[in-house]
Order: structure tokens, then sequence, then C-alpha cells
């Protein structure tokens, strides 16, 4: 699991970082961050998805010029949150086969939540950080969609879900 999710991970990193800005212009993407919270999502909130996410957010962080904890410390109060949604909701993965379409929507609305509660832990409870536009909206649900595909075409085994 580890191999396949790093190479995800860069690779949505590469993609956001570089393909879109130069190629298309893009600077409103949110793929990095779907990148670290969505397999914590996906996988459930064990240990390995989320050091992958915190060793990761401490990656991109030079990368994109902040200070050490930028990323990290939101990063893992969300992760918090999704442990905390999880646990009264009983939810126990969000997916225990291969893809479906209604589960995906399901999972692609919540990420857009986790996105803005990303948002208000990085700008430390400014609400109006992010507003709530319809465009970031749909770029984060298609962003969101298409990990999603990625995620559960890699992850496809019922034995990554398994505690």
């Amino acid at each position: 699991m580890g191999f396949k999710l790093s190479i995800v991970i860069i690779g949505a990193f590469i993609i956001d970082g570089l393909v879109f800005p130069a190629f298309f212009g893009f600077r409103n993407s949110f793929l990095s961050l779907l990148a670290l919270l969505l397999p914590v999502l996906y996988l459930g909130t064990k240990k390995r998805p989320v050091l992958y996410g915190l060793l990761f957010s401490v990656i991109l962080e030079p990368f994109r010029g902040l200070s050490f904890g930028t990323l990290a410390i939101p990063f893992l109060l969300t992760v918090v949150v999704i442990y905390l949604v999880q646990m009264f909701l009983d939810i126990k993965h969000t997916y225990d086969t291969r893809f479906s379409l209604g589960k995906s929507v399901l999972l692609v609305l919540i990420s857009t939540v986790l996105v803005y509660v990303f948002s208000i832990f990085y700008a430390w409870g400014d609400v109006s950080f992010y507003s709530f536009d319809p465009v970031i909206v749909l770029t984060i649900a298609l962003e969101a969609l298409i990990l999603t595909l990625i995620l559960s075409f890699i992850f496809n085994k019922k034995d990554y879900f398994s505690d």
C-alpha cells in the first residue's frame, strides 16, 4: 500500500504544482490537499495513511514556501475531525469493494466539506479565508472525483481495508 499511495500523492503534487499552472494557468487547484486527505478518508484513519499524509504535508510545505507546520497541523486537526465523524457515525471505511458511483459521490461531497474544514484550520478560524464560490466547489468536487477513481482503481482489494 505504501508505494502505491506514495506514487498517487507525488503524482498529484506534480500535476497540481507543475502541470496545471504551466499548461493551463490553473492556480486554484486543491489536488495536493485532496491527495493528503482522501487516502485517510478512503482507507480509514489508520496509522499508515495518516503518517503518509503527515509526511507529505511536511514535504509539501517548503515547496509551497510555507513555514514548518503550516500544512501539517491543519492536516492533523482535519484527521481528528475525520476520526470523530467516523467514530460517531460508525463508518469503518468508505469502500469495501470496487468503485461504486453512489459511494463515490458521497466521498466527493465529504471531501469537499473536508477541504473547507482544513481551510478553517489553516486560516486559524478565519471562515472568510475561502469563499464558497461555486467554481471552487466544483473544482474541488471534480478533482476529488478523479482522485477517488484513481484510488478505487489502485486499492480495489478487500485486504487494504482489513484491520
